[in-house]
Formats: C-alpha cells, structure tokens, sequence
C-alpha cells in the first residue's frame, strides 16, 4: 500500500506535507520470553542498526498487533528485519526469523517460532455493505488465534462455471467476507485416465503428484491462487493422496518398485479398480513421497496438507512420523501444518495420535451428530459430545481436532442421499452444535448457502452461488463470527482450549452447554423438538449477555440483543430453535480501537546522540525500559520531527509517563546530558529539545487555519479518515 504524502482535510482541518511515514504491525505468536526487532536496509528506517527493538501495541480486528513506524524515502527500498528472541546469539534458546520488506508502506505480519508471514489488515471500521447490530458485525471477522479458525474445502470444478484456479482466484473476496482462513483444496493434480470412473475420473486417483490439472490451469496458477490467499489473510492447503496412485501415474513405469505387487500385477488396494497400491517398504518410494510434498511447499508457498486415507494399515505411524517432521525442511521457512482423515480414537488409527499432525477428523462425532436424522431426540447428540469431551481430555493434550457434519465423501451409497437429505429441519441446530462445541469446523463447496446438490466428484456439478437459503447462510455467518472473536470458542492443544460443560436440561429434545476460557463466557441451547419448548438451565454464570444467534430472528438477518441471564435462566425455543448467548461482544468500529497518539521532538541540542528512554504508569507504551529509542521523521508545521507514536486505550483518562532525552555517552561520564518530562495525559505532544532544557512547543496556526488537535487517523478500504475536534473528517483523492 502507498500511504499519505500529502493530504487536505477538508472544512476547517489542514495538514501539511507528512513524510512517507509507514506502520509495520507485529502480531507476535512466538511463545518466546523475549521479542525483539532488529533491521537494517538501504533506508536504516528505523534508525542505525540495532533498528526498532520495542513497540507500542494496538488492537486491530480483534488482534494485537505490536506497531512499528518507520520512514521510507522513493518507491521501493529493501528493509531485513530480524525478529529474535534475544537470548544472545548462537546460546541455547537462541531463535530468529528473518523477513525483507522490498517496498514501502504498511505491512501486517505475523511472525511464529519458525515463520514471518504476511496477513491481510483486520478492517479498521465497519463498512457500510456489512451486517451489524449495535457493536457487533459479523462479515470480515477474524480469528483472533490460530485456535479459532475456520477451514473450507474447496473442489475446483464445482466451486466455479470455469473450474479453474483463476476462476476461483476471483471469488477469494468472497471466502475472506465469510471468514475463512483455510483453503483446502481438493486434489488439483492430474486424474489418471485409464480405469477412470465417470466422466472426470477420480481426484484420488493422482496421475502426477507434481503438475496441475490441465482442466484447473498451471503451477503458475496455482502460485496465483495461493499468494493471491495470503494477500487476504488465508492459508492454502493441498489434498495429499499417499497411499495409491492412478494407474497411469508417471511412477509405474519409471519406478514400478514403489508399488505392491501380487501374482505379477500390481495390487489394487480395497478392490479399488482405479488405482494402484504404493509400496512402504521402499524406502525410495517414501523419501520420494516426501520430497513431493515438499516441492509445493517450496515452488507454491502451501501452508499444510490434508491427508487421505491416512491410516491406512499399508502406511503406517512411522513414515508419518518422517513426513510431518522432515515438511518442516523447506526453503519457505515455514511450518507445514497436517490433517490425517483418520479419527484417531479408533483402534486402527490410534497409533497416529503421536505421528505429527496438527488435526484429525472427528469422524465418529460426525456420524453422532448426523444420527439424530430428522427426529426429535437429542439423545444422540448429547452422547456423542460427551464422548468427544472425554476423547479429547484423555487423548489429545498435543493437537486439536476438525469437526463437521458434511465433505466431499457426503454423498451416501451411490450417490443416493447427503448430509440435508439425512438431517432435514435439524441441519441448521446440528450446524450450530459442531460449530461451537470443540473443534475447528470445516464448511464444504457451496454448504454456506445450503445449497442442495448431491456433489459426485466424479462428474461437474456447478454451484448456483444466487441460490442462497438465508437460514442457513445467515446462521453459518453468524457463527464464523462467533468462533472467530470468542475465545470460549478456542479449540487447540490442552491448555489453549476452552473448557466445556454439558448442562443437564431435564428435556430429552434440547441440548446445552456452555463454553468458558478466561472471563468470556458462550452459551449454547439447541432443541430438535417440532414444538415450541421452554428449558430451566441450572447452574449458569450469571450476568449481562448478548444473544447473538436466535433461530426466530436469523432468517431476516443478523440482530444482537442484550439480555440478563440469572444463575438459573427459562429458555424458550421454536421447534427446532437455537440461541447463543456471549457476555463479550466484540467490534470493530473506530471507537473499539486504541488510539494512536504522537511525541513529537525537535532535536535542537546540538548532540551526536540522541535518544528517548520511558518508565511510567499504567503501563510501558514504548514497550519495557529503555522504550523507544529510535524514530522514524515526520515534517509538521514546517518543523522536522522525530515521530514517537504510542497507543492507549480509549479507557486511559490519564497516564503518568517519564521521559529522558539521553545524551547516551555513558551515564555520569564527560558529555553526558539528559532532560526529564513528565507526560500526564494521552494526547500528541510537540516538544523542543535542547541541550539545557525542555519546552513544549504548541502549533496554534498553519497558514491561517485551526491546528490539528490531537488528530487520530485510520483506513477503512481504501478510505483515509482523521478524527479531530470532536469531528471525524475524510481525505479523498490520494493513495496511501
């Protein structure tokens, strides 16, 4: 992005010319003890090297972002930052990612143990097309950890008329206003052409693990489609067929020793007529395998893989044991994130549970759920949640698990019947129950809107997006959002989740619970019964809520309605309704945001050094001592500044900041000089230091116009607004 390099806010607000002035926001996920940015580059934009080591932290979208400014001459510059966990270079615990900036303006990273990657800016203000009530919106939301995520599988020639990458590259915007952070793609490789079933072959009958589908476009596409869903803050991840291949893959003529064979012939697997049965006992094979894997990793930027048939016996826990920690050796620096569908709590996939993935499926859970059909008993339900609690207290402390009621395998016996044909009037409670009791929830090709085709992936079946059940898709929104912002809804290993109490209804027809992690509290009654009921809930956590899904209302479109529930609260419920209560609404409007304010220094002392320390209360906002003591210039008022910027929240009435101007020759030694001020109010500030003292210099006019008074400035698509006076103001017609 470019930002302001000048701008006019119109009636009686004036700026004049700013300096390319950029932010760089951190979101710091590493678990490190110490966190600390170093740079340096043909701009030193952050000062001589060591650069930016600490930084003023503020919210956007739901996340915490430590904010960097910095100052970029030209329209392209080459920036390294080295983010380090500063236990001293080459010590045990030692660990750093390296990241170069090549072009100037903002930029949102977040930076892991073992990657930098880059994110989408969270919406700084609601936009007019969203859906909102009060403080709540519902589009664009974003998952406010990595335990609070969404994933959607994608098959390429249902999801768009074209059935291409580029095609469905377009429709990105959408998946990212729904909220999706996942992209799984169903099997892009070529479908093998001998032995095919139906018109298209199967996409697990792979030709050649390392090319692209003619009929989905080029590994340039791909390339395409994978950085175009980072740009918006999505990860991509492949669908990996290990355990077979089609029978013309490239591998059975040029290695026909990484296959099984039996009575001269190569096997096929589950009497599989399409498909021919890998070797594991070949050691070339494997370490082949693996270097598949990788190169999409390396040549397309992939994120992580979604594993078929997994558990299969012909693989074994060893082999995943390698993969998943040799995916971890790739030229991107990145870590390589794994799902196995396979449902670990089975006796024949157990033996994975400690192989390296990330996520298994919740395959008997699923099943659970859609058990219930179309009646009017909960009991099913009821007892698979508890079975799901209990699985994963005693069996997954390391990892977490994918939860849903439909992907592409929906599809029943021939083709007969999918997961709405089963469910009926309890698809949309079932959807509400897999979203929020644990896990991290998958939504398959077109299930957002309810579309209603029985999708065989062996033949086309276009979605028609204009086909929308508003039940449903309100519904679906509705909780993308929720599992986005609530951290009540964290799945993730022990002691990241959030804990979950089944609550006793004395109704055979509903179901409840309620989810809790820190102070956030959700609660969640649904009821299957094709009457309206009305449920006693013992031992609830008392206080003021927002009812943020209520099936009366969600067909119409969303709505948040404050309610006080007591410790012991009446429920009523439509046939077939479901209410979510949250005590935490979340927003992203300007007046959820932490304000940014600015210390302004003019450097008049005449030092060859010069340098800002802090200490106060109610917190460090330049980070921990010694603070900020580098920052980037910024032209106002025909006076060149340094541009310390730090952040409060909207809360703070007043704050108790000191600051030293440091000569920084050696404390008490020949030379050494500092001045103390004391700042008492969150505010901008414009101060005129010099070698003797400290005065604040206070701009009452610019060419005859009002000053800007403590000015706050945000983007919102595109659009710059600043807020001042009391006032909110726009500046139209520039880039940033």
């Amino acid at each position: 992005m470019k930002r302001i390099a000048a701008f006019t806010v119109f009636l009686f607000l004036n700026l004049t010319a700013w300096a390319e002035t950029y932010t760089l926001y951190v979101s710091d996920q590493t678990g490190w003890s110490v966190f600390d940015l170093y740079a340096w580059g043909d701009s030193e934009a952050f000062g001589a090297w060591p650069g930016a080591t600490s930084a003023p932290v503020v919210t956007r979208g739901g996340i915490r972002f430590k904010t960097y400014t910095y100052t970029a001459n030209g329209s392209s510059m080459q920036l390294h930052l080295i983010f380090h966990n500063n236990v001293g270079e080459d010590l045990p615990g030692d660990e750093r990612q390296l990241f170069t900036l090549t072009e100037p303006g903002d930029c949102y990273l977040k930076v892991t143990s073992t990657s930098v990657s880059r994110i989408t800016p969270p919406d700084d203000q609601q936009d007019p097309g969203e859906t909102q009530s009060g403080e709540w919106t519902i589009d664009n939301s974003t998952a406010i950890s990595d335990d609070n995520r969404v994933i959607y599988e994608l098959n390429l020639y249902d999801f768009t008329s074209a059935g291409t990458l580029a095609a469905a590259q377009a429709r990105l915007t959408q998946l990212r206003k729904l909220g999706i952070d996942i992209i799984w793609l169903m099997p892009v490789f070529p479908r093998s052409v001998q032995g095919k079933i139906g018109t298209l072959g199967s996409p697990y009958a792979p030709k050649d693990y390392t090319s692209v589908n003619p009929a989905h476009g080029s590994v340039a596409d791909l390339q395409a489609f994978v950085n175009a869903a980072h740009d918006l803050g999505m990860s991509v991840w492949l669908d990996w067929v290990p355990n077979h291949t089609g029978l013309d893959h490239t591998w059975v003529s040029a290695h026909p020793d990484y296959y099984v064979w039996e009575n001269g012939s190569i096997k096929h697997p589950n009497d599989y007529g399409d498909v021919y049965q890998l070797n594991y006992s070949s050691t070339a094979m494997k370490n082949a395998m693996i270097d598949a894997m990788r190169y999409w990793v390396n040549t397309a930027d992939i994120d992580g893989f979604r594993c078929d048939y997994a558990s299969s016996p012909a693989i074994g826990s060893g082999f995943w044991t390698q993969a998943t920690a040799a995916l971890q050796n790739n030229d991107r620096n990145k870590r390589v994130e794994m799902l196995a569908e396979a449902d670990f709590t089975d006796w024949n996939a157990s033996s994975l549970l400690n192989a390296g993935f990330d996520y298994d499926y919740a395959w008997g859970y699923a099943d659970a759920l859609k058990s219930v059909g179309n009646g009017t008993s909960a009991t099913n339900a009821r007892n698979a949640a508890q079975n799901l609690l209990t699985q994963i207290n005693s069996s997954y402390n390391h990892m977490s698990r994918m939860t849903y009621i439909t992907n592409h395998d929906d599809i029943g016996d021939n083709f007969s019947h999918n997961y709405l044909s089963v469910l009926g009037s309890n698809v949309a409670p079932m959807t509400v129950m897999y979203f929020t009791f644990f896990g991290m929830p998958l939504l398959y090709n077109g299930q957002e809107i309810g579309q209603t085709a029985i999708l065989n992936y062996f033949e086309r079946n276009t979605i028609n997006w204009n086909a929308v059940n508003t039940r449903i898709h309100n519904t679906i929104r509705t909780l993308v959002a929720l599992k986005h912002t609530q951290p009540a809804l964290a799945d993730g290993p022990a002691g990241r989740r959030a804990s979950t109490r089944l609550i006793n209804t004395g109704n055979s027809s509903v179901i409840a619970y309620e989810k809790t992690k820190g102070d956030n509290v959700v609660l969640v009654v649904i009821s299957l019964s094709d009457q309206p009921v009305s449920v006693t809930l013992p031992n609830v956590t008392a206080g003021a809520y927002t009812r943020v899904l209520d099936s009366q209302t969600i067909t119409s479109g969303f709505a948040a309605t404050p309610v006080t529930l007591t410790a012991s609260p009446t429920i009523s419920l439509p046939a077939k309704g479901y209410h979510v209560y949250t005590n935490a609404a979340v927003s992203d409007t300007p007046a959820q945001i932490n304000p940014t304010y600015h210390i302004y220094v003019s450097d008049r002392t005449g030092w060859s050094t010069l340098d800002l320390y802090e200490w106060g209360e109610p917190n460090e906002i330049f980070g921990g001592w010694p603070g900020a003591v580098s920052a980037p210039n910024a032209t106002l008022h025909g006076i060149t500044w340094r541009d310390y910027t730090y952040t409060l929240s909207e809360t703070t009435t007043a704050v108790q900041l000191h600051l030293i101007f440091h000569n920084n020759v050696g404390e008490d030694l020949p030379g050494d000089q500092r001045q103390l001020i004391t700042i008492t109010e969150p505010r901008d500030y414009y101060l005129i230091v010099t070698s003797s003292g400290i005065t604040e210099y206070s701009p009452t006019s610019v060419n005859n116009q009002p000053a800007c008074t403590t000015p706050r400035k945000y983007i919102c698509r595109g659009q710059l607004y600043i807020q001042s006076n009391g006032h909110t103001y726009t500046a139209q017609g520039f880039l940033y």
